[in-house]
């Protein structure tokens, strides 16, 4: 009963608002002319994105599904890392262990989280350690301009790992001066600063955060440090530096022991616009990543249960663009790089790749677009692998947008899976890549009075899928790589804005079926439990807002409900988040309840997820 009257509370609260109130654009929208909301099609190419192609495009001709989360739902939404802001969009299946997103996995369309490929700014976060550590993201929240979610098959344009879906995460490119400190339940204490000087031809951008708790239960504290920096050199260079740090008890996390766990990250990356030359636009980009993880599987025997991981990550790019008579581009690159690591448990392990790329776009008419797009990627150890892309927009009229795309995809394993044992886990080295075709259709309606409605349908078939199974709970979990898991469902979203004081309110709902062929778990037909591939929500609706009241006051909430299927049993889950705001000049007080309804559950199994739980914070300066 708490979970249907909590769903009606929220929908009711956002959607049937005073005729008189005035909201805003959504994220992603472009802002009124001053004749109001103007159709679609002219909206949509105000905005340029860059993740659903080799080159910025605008929305507009996007032929991909795309999902944007704006810098306005940051800084309104009760959210605290990005793992909080993923959960604004129903297609992303967040599964954290614990509060904050301290380690989180994400899930896009139902595919397991090693099929999740994660970027900040174009560059490559996929650790070859494990795909666990994927959520390590360097970036606070402060110096995010946008995530972009690029959903579906994205190997054609960036790699292995883009089964599911692609998260790139934007960092601001300049950002005003503000400060925050936060106290709350579980003796949690955090502070944010950040800020922005030189001139406009070099100038420096820097946000830091860092928090700390004593945590829920024993071994679940936590405490982390974020900074980052970006350094623009004009128009057309850019250097950057980021740096994690998190220490957190990881009770549960990988087996029933006490676990504890330190990670760091640090990221550098540059690019530059190297010249031109026959028309043709030269970019150039390059990073190194390094990612350490020192784990305890069992605090009560330290001596026994330590490994100590390095990780070690370098890419080059350089692509080309040309434009086609002005209805299109042609955009061609090479990429090359390896990974690296050296561990107590993995030993020391490498990895080379090369790759190259390219991707043809095309107006056929000023209203239809298609695109095509080929990336061929060679591995030291695991051969070549071969993904095209394709896509098609078109706008029967100004007001209604149809899609369509498909791709190949595949995703090497971690030195996890193949190496990493412990009491629990037992790592089989024989295991190979995992390959996908995927494809979807949909169509975008932009009606009158700022609601805009969206539908997707979309499927999925994976080949030699990596899973960790067992026969039964007596076992350890071992890697194979499952035959044949197939994927289908069905993505809604309605958003609606109204004015222009900032509010708007939106509705998202993702249904997944994913299929395992029992004979390819090698485990007897049925018998067979997945660790992973198995561990899905078929059902996630997602319902958030921001509604402003009298006084000046603004109230921001954000309820979440998860149909969860894990091998034969199935979970329920409804989880309510809120966030009440006052601005005065360049102060705000912000109260954020997370878990309002005290919902009892667990994201990943095993791992239990914090109660009920306040903060209060106070900012000054711009958000």
């Amino acid at each position: 009963m708490f979970r249907i009257g909590a769903a009606f509370t929220v929908v009711a609260l956002l959607l049937v608002c005073p005729a008189g109130v005035a909201l805003a654009q959504g994220p992603g929208q472009p802002a009124r002319s001053s004749e109001g909301v103007e159709p679609g099609e002219v909206a949509l190419r105000q905005t340029v994105v860059v993740t659903a192609a080799a080159t910025p495009v605008d929305l507009a001709s996007v032929t991909r599904t795309l999902t944007v989360i704006s810098r306005e739902e940051i800084a309104q939404m009760p959210i605290e890392s990005v793992a909080d802001l993923l959960r604004l969009a129903s297609s992303i299946d967040v599964r954290a262990r614990g509060a904050r997103g301290m380690q989180a996995d994400f899930s896009v369309r139902g595919a397991a989280f090693g099929q999740t490929l994660v970027l900040v700014d174009g560059v490559r976060l996929n650790d070859a350690q494990t795909g666990h550590h994927n959520g390590d993201i360097p970036v606070p929240l402060g110096a995010i301009e946008r995530i972009e979610i690029l959903h579906g098959a994205g190997a054609s344009l960036f790699g292995a790992d883009a089964l599911g879906g692609t998260i790139n995460v934007i960092t601001r490119r300049d950002v005003p001066a503000s400060a925050s400190v936060e106290a709350g339940s579980f003796d949690l204490i955090a502070a944010r600063a950040q800020g922005s000087v030189g001139a406009p031809s070099v100038r420096t951008t820097a946000s830091v955060a860092a928090d700390r708790s004593s945590g829920f239960m024993y071994e679940r504290q936590f405490q982390t440090v974020a900074l980052t920096s970006r350094t623009a050199l004009g128009e057309r260079s850019s250097a950057s530096v980021s740096w994690t740090w998190k220490d957190f008890g990881a009770n549960g996390f990988y087996g029933a022991a006490p676990s504890h766990e330190s990670t760091n990250q640090t990221l550098l990356s540059a690019s530059t616009e190297a010249g031109r030359a026959q028309a043709w636009t030269v970019r150039a980009t390059g990073s190194y990543r390094t990612h350490g993880d020192h784990f305890l599987f069992d605090v009560r025997r330290p001596s026994l249960s330590e490994s100590v991981h390095r990780t070690h990550a370098v890419i080059g790019t350089v692509k080309a663009t040309h434009p086609l008579a002005g209805r299109g581009t042609v955009t061609i690159g090479g990429e090359g790089g390896g990974d690296w690591v050296r561990s107590t448990n993995l030993g020391d392990r490498d990895l080379r790749r090369m790759g190259l790329f390219g991707e043809a776009r095309y107006a056929v008419t000023p209203r239809t677009q298609v695109d095509a797009s080929l990336r061929v990627d060679r591995y030291s150890e695991f051969g070549t692998a071969t993904n095209p892309g394709v896509g098609l927009t078109t706008w029967p009229s100004r007001r209604v947008r149809l899609r369509a795309s498909a791709g190949r995809a595949f995703r090497v394993p971690t030195f996890t899976e193949r190496y990493y044992h412990d009491p629990a886990n037992q790592a089989r080295a024989d295991i190979g890549p995992e390959r996908s075709w995927s494809g979807d259709g949909g169509v975008d309606l932009f009606l009158p009075g700022g609601l805009t409605v969206q539908a997707t349908g979309f499927v999925r078939r994976d080949r030699d899928v990596i899973d960790w199974l067992r026969a039964t709970p007596l076992d350890r979990w071992q890697t194979y790589n499952v035959h044949h898991a197939d994927a289908k469902g069905l993505e809604l979203a309605v958003r609606r804005g109204w004015g222009t004081a900032g509010a708007f309110a939106q509705a998202g709902y993702t249904r997944a079926d994913v299929t395992v062929d029992p004979a390819s778990t090698l485990c007897g037909a049925g018998q067979c439990l997945s660790k992973y591939v198995l561990d899905y929500a078929p059902h996630v609706l997602v319902v958030s807002g921001v509604v402003p009241l009298p006084g000046g006051i603004r109230v921001a909430p954000r309820f979440e409900y998860k149909h969860r299927q894990r091998n034969a049993t199935v979970i329920d889950t409804a989880v309510i988040d809120l966030r009440a705001s006052r601005r005065a000049g360049r102060y705000e007080i912000r109260v954020d309840g997370t878990n309002l309804g005290n919902e009892v559950y667990q994201e990943i199994a095993g791992v239990a997820m914090p109660g009920r739980a306040a903060t209060v914070s106070l900012l000054v300066g711009a958000r």
